[in-house]
């Protein structure tokens, strides 16, 4: 058989892509009915919502909307599994190849070795030579050349390049041994992410001119494939693994000068050809994708239907996490600033009407003292009501009160700007999170927006001045037309019954006083009802419409927070499911049937790291430890299973964090640990345990 023939293993490979298919179309239709529920869920929450009294019409539309964008994303969710799912089931018989690497590092020259290419697709200088996706068979092979990632405004490119490794069974990653770039291995780790198997190509860039003779061309290439120097650099590319918080302990490595290559199958001199072939050590590559293939590539097959669920799930459940830990982080912070300003309004309501009180009070007694002095030189006066009126409007009764009123509704409003302030700028620490082909959400509570809200408050609804102007000249008119009447009544009164003069000028004086007092108790009585009734109004325009807004933002908040809790622990039991299939698929492959049946529950982040746990008691044998850690190129540990969650978190974490410094708030499912200090792989370990645990695990 030819060394190479891959024919019957990918008979084989297509068999168990029906497995892997059948298994992700069966866990996407439960995922549906998952992701229904939640919509249904948000969508009752926006009902309720929009049912409420509305007292800001901006903080409506804005909270509206963004609950629709939610209920949207999830809907979008299901259609972009079924997409992907689709797309790879179209390809069911083909196993995928997705040739990776930055612009000038050897792509197209591959390409071209591989399809015994004439060259042109080889580019020149610094020029992109792969600007859409293109694909070409080799040896049963689908092999895919995308875009060059890092390219100068290549963001566009990069992004076919990720669409594309998305389907791939296999990644065949370039680089050179120039100095590994850190925009290289941010890509790699991108890919490692995906969970894809990948063979790491290092091209060897010995020049290679026209015209040098096979002696010393040989020679200079011979001595640029220095193992001592090669595997210097493959350390340096490795070391961004753990920047990165990923093992790529498993990625193989091959080392090859793709120009000779190239120019071996483009000479005629067979001495010559036989030279190049060798040096290129392209053979090393050939044998290394065939090894893959025959060894591992049923498992890669099975691999890319299941992770084509699992990534995108793993990912959202981890955003819905986090959008509802920011969620119930800021509807926190709004309930208290809410709760300050429910304190501060009884203080300012209690000190406001004191001080309304105390002006009417003083009002009162200057009005008392002109009564005596009024009455002596008015109680025989026919125009009384105007003297009297004149006088008021001296006292400044309706300034007093209105500036009064107006300094009160200054407090208020710079009250209002101050925590709308504060509540701004504490949200402003607060983060967003998105992914691809996740649950993408903006945030539900925003500062800025908040600013305008209180903008909104305090320019309209309320006009002191005008409020108050209307109802004082409703409050002293009145009054005023019956002192008239009074004064009239006196001397008519008087001349009836035939009293001495000064006896009528004492009794009319008196009258009169005595109507004056009445009339005074009548204009504060009436004025303080007013003004308190006014200063009760810029309290419930003000302040109690910002209050009850808050809260009904606050209610909508924590019931999103709630349902994204609730949405991503589903999304982590059907994860749960999911890592387990994977798992068992593998066990068969390497022949250990019944061993699955030791395992209780497996956390597992593709590419990088697979968490057994296990009953107490149970042994999981070294050797099909080992043979799975081939099989799925992920590192492979155990733990024992138990329902103290700060010892499971313990166990998954390691002896890296000191179990005592977990501390755990059972209410709202929150672990906190301390972060300091810990090397960047905690972070996997973190993702892994909180499968587990179902408690979200963050910073302390």
């Amino acid at each position: 058989m030819d060394t190479y023939d891959l024919t019957e293993i990918l008979k084989e490979c297509q068999s168990y892509a029906s497995v892997g298919y059948k298994i992700a179309s069966s866990q996407h239709k439960n995922l549906n009915t998952t992701l229904s529920n939640a919509a249904s869920r948000i969508n009752e929450t926006l009902i309720d919502f929009n049912s409420s009294p509305c007292y800001v019409s901006s903080a409506t539309d804005l909270l509206s909307q963004q609950l629709i964008d939610i209920e949207s994303a999830f809907n979008n969710l299901s259609f972009a599994f079924k997409e992907d799912l689709e797309n790879l089931r179209e390809n069911l018989s083909k196993f995928s190849v997705t040739l990776f690497g930055r612009t000038m590092a050897g792509k197209s020259t591959l390409m071209e070795i591989l399809t015994n290419g004439d060259g042109l697709s080889i580019g020149n200088g610094a020029q992109r030579t792969t600007r859409d996706v293109r694909q070409y068979n080799w040896n049963g092979l689908e092999i895919t050349d995308v875009p060059g990632i890092g390219a100068f405004e290549g963001e566009d490119d990069e992004q076919i390049a990720f669409e594309a490794a998305k389907k791939a069974d296999l990644i065949l990653f370039l680089i050179t041994d120039d100095a590994p770039q850190a925009a290289e291995a941010e890509c790699f780790g991108r890919i490692m992410d995906l969970g894809k198997p990948v063979i790491c190509i290092m091209n060897v860039k010995a020049s290679a001119p026209e015209g040098k003779s096979i002696k010393l061309l040989t020679r200079d290439i011979e001595k640029r494939f220095d193992m001592e120097r090669l595997n210097e650099i493959r350390k340096q590319f490795m070391s961004y693994s753990k920047q990165l918080g990923q093992d790529w302990g498993y990625v193989p490595f091959v080392y090859v000068h793709l120009k000779s290559a190239f120019m071996s199958q483009n000479t005629e001199d067979p001495q010559v050809k036989d030279t190049l072939h060798k040096v290129s050590r392209i053979d090393f590559l050939k044998k290394k994708i065939v090894e893959q293939v025959r060894e591992r590539g049923c498992f890669y097959r099975v691999k890319t239907f299941i992770d084509i669920i699992t990534n995108p799930m793993l990912v959202s459940m981890e955003n819905l996490l986090n959008q509802s830990l920011l969620n119930s982080a800021q509807g926190r912070i709004v309930l208290s600033k809410k709760r300050q300003l429910a304190v501060w309004k009884d203080g300012f309501k209690a000190t406001g009407k004191n001080r309304i009180r105390s002006l009417l009070i003083n009002l009162k007694s200057q009005l008392n003292g002109e009564i005596a002095a009024f009455a002596e030189e008015h109680f025989d006066d026919k125009n009384a009501d105007k003297a009297w009126n004149i006088l008021l409007q001296e006292k400044g009764i309706q300034d007093n009160c209105q500036t009064l009123l107006t300094e009160l509704e200054e407090t208020c409003n710079d009250k209002i700007k101050e925590v709308s302030r504060e509540i701004s700028q504490e949200l402003l620490f607060s983060a967003s999170f998105s992914g691809d082909r996740t649950l993408r959400m903006n945030r539900i509570i925003d500062g800025k927006k908040l600013w305008n809200w209180s903008a909104t408050i305090i320019g309209g609804g309320l006009s002191i001045s005008a409020i108050f102007a209307s109802a004082f000249g409703a409050a002293a008119a009145g009054p005023l037309g019956w002192i008239a009447l009074g004064v009239s009544a006196v001397g008519v009164l008087g001349s009836l019954i035939f009293k001495s003069r000064d006896k009528k000028e004492q009794e009319a004086r008196m009258r009169l006083e005595s109507s004056l007092r009445k009339n005074v108790d009548t204009i504060c009585s009436s004025l303080e009802k007013q003004v308190l009734k006014n200063f009760d109004s810029l309290i419930d325009v003000r302040v109690e419409s910002l209050l009850k807004e808050l809260d009904r933002m606050n209610s909508v908040v924590f019931r999103l927070a709630d349902t994204q809790k609730e949405l991503a622990w589903k999304l982590d039991d059907h994860l749960l499911e999911l890592n387990s299939q994977i798992v068992n698929e593998a066990i068969k492959m390497i022949g250990a049937e019944g061993l699955e049946y030791h395992i209780v529950e497996t956390a597992r982040v593709p590419g990088n790291s697979v968490v057994f746990m296990l009953n107490d008691g149970s042994y999981f044998p070294d050797e099909q430890k080992e043979q799975l850690n081939r099989m799925m190129s992920e590192n492979i540990a155990f733990v024992y299973g138990t329902d103290n969650k700060r010892t499971l978190i313990s166990r998954v974490l390691g002896k890296t964090v000191d179990r005592n410094k977990i501390s755990i708030e059972e209410k709202i499912g929150v672990a906190h640990i301390p972060m300091d200090g810990l090397p960047p792989y905690i972070l996997t370990r973190i993702r892994l345990a909180q499968q587990f645990a179902r408690i979200v695990i963050t910073d302390q």
